[in-house]
């Protein structure tokens, strides 16, 4: 039977045994959480498969380990301006109609997440735009027709920097204006009586329907009116063909089709005018 020493020395090599074990795992562990966390630098799902067998506690861990992630990695990414998130929207549509000289107010915004800058590329003359943080506007009136293409990106930051939105793109289609007779006057020489009727000062008296290119003047009959320039018009008369006058030519015409002066007799109730060709009064 061992004695009371050879017992105690005997527990004392137990315990040393067991300490050596104790520190061995220790280093084990220590050793493997240190792999399994370089390993997260790249592989993230290899993380989650051994956090749940080898460290303690878990959800510690996981929560220090997603809060440093972002940072360091890339893995997880927060608040950026990309398609996926972010991105340039109107509800006014992305396509536009609208006629020259027509006022144009067209507003758009960013949605998720609000833009701090803006850059537009393509704005045609007549149009600006006041931008603000996450939304902005584009106005004015467009003096030539065609067709235009405004190019939209919202940016993270100020100054175009940080991630940028996908390019909006926002197409304008300016259409000529239809002419009308009244458009051929100056405006402050021209008064409206209504119904149709107008007084020009120096044609006088005529009546035009609504969008109609053809007028009825009080001393000359019906005329059909072309002019690309204020107070400067081709008028068609059913007998005497184009006839050109301006504010400074009238009461005389150019009869193209003779190439010959004539002169508008304003008293007369039977003719209209004098050919200075021909000589001879014309109806």
């Amino acid at each position: 039977m061992p004695t009371f020493q050879e017992k105690h020395q005997g527990g004392e090599e137990e315990q040393a045994a067991v300490d050596v074990g104790v520190i061995k795992m220790k280093k084990i562990r220590l050793f493997i959480s240190f792999l399994v966390l370089v390993e997260t630098r790249s592989v993230l799902p290899k993380l989650v498969s051994f956090s749940g067998v080898l460290l303690q506690p878990v959800p510690c861990l996981m929560k220090s380990i997603h809060a440093w992630l972002p940072a360091t990695t890339g893995v997880m990414v927060t608040h950026a301006l990309s398609g996926a998130t972010t991105e340039v929207q109107s509800n006014l549509g992305s396509s536009i109609t609208l006629k020259v000289g027509e006022e144009l107010d067209y507003q758009f915004y960013t949605s998720r997440y609000s833009a701090q800058s803006f850059e537009i590329e393509g704005l045609p003359e007549g149009l600006s735009t006041d931008l603000s943080y996450g939304s902005g506007r584009v106005s004015g009136k467009v003096s030539q027709a065609g067709n235009y293409t405004i190019e939209i990106t919202g940016f993270r930051y100020q100054g175009y920097a940080g991630s940028a939105t996908p390019t909006y793109t926002l197409i304008v289609n300016v259409e000529a204006k239809e002419a009308s007779i009244p458009s051929y006057f100056t405006p402050n020489e021209l008064n409206d009586l209504g119904n149709a009727w107008y007084e020009s000062t120096w044609f006088g008296l005529f009546y035009n329907p609504e969008n109609s290119p053809w007028l009825y003047h009080q001393k000359l009959g019906w005329l059909y009116g072309e002019s690309n320039e204020v107070d400067t018009i081709w008028f068609y008369d059913s007998e005497l063909q184009w006839l050109y006058t301006t504010k400074e030519l009238y009461p005389y015409f150019f009869r193209n089709y003779t190439q010959s002066w004539l002169y508008h007799i304003q008293d007369s109730s039977s003719y209209r005018f004098w050919d200075y060709s021909s000589k001879i009064k014309v109806h």
